[in-house]
């Protein structure tokens, strides 16, 4: 499990809905120092921690997971796709072709044998 991302992607998520941490600690009934503790990592959170955040950020369990998960292309996907909703069509045709020329790379680079992606 991937503790420091986790704590990442709940700061992330809460900081997009504009949460301090106090407002955070009240919505899911954690105290500012538990919420502080987790998004840096210094301890582990529990089932109803993950949940609880989950539902008050508005965000999947597995969005927040991803990281540590081995079955998350949706999600990274889904980033990619909301990263690009306010690109120009210029913006879009260029990172278009530096993706493809980067799978490209990756895939000659370190060792990328499937169309799956994966290392062989």
């Amino acid at each position: 499990m991937d503790y420091k991302k986790l704590g990442e992607r709940i700061r992330q998520a809460r900081k997009a809905l504009h949460y301090s941490q106090e407002q955070f600690a009240g919505e899911i009934g954690y105290s500012v120092p538990h919420i502080s503790h987790v998004e840096n990592a210094r301890t582990t959170l529990s089932v109803d921690f993950l949940v609880k955040a989950s539902n008050a950020l508005h965000v999947s369990a597995d969005q927040l997971l991803c990281d540590s998960l081995k079955y998350t292309n949706d999600v990274y996907k889904g980033e990619i796709v909301e990263a690009l909703e306010d690109c120009s069509q210029t913006e879009l045709m260029i990172i278009s072709q530096t993706v493809m020329d980067l799978k490209r790379n990756l895939r000659k680079n370190i060792g990328v044998d499937d169309e799956e992606g994966t290392v062989g």
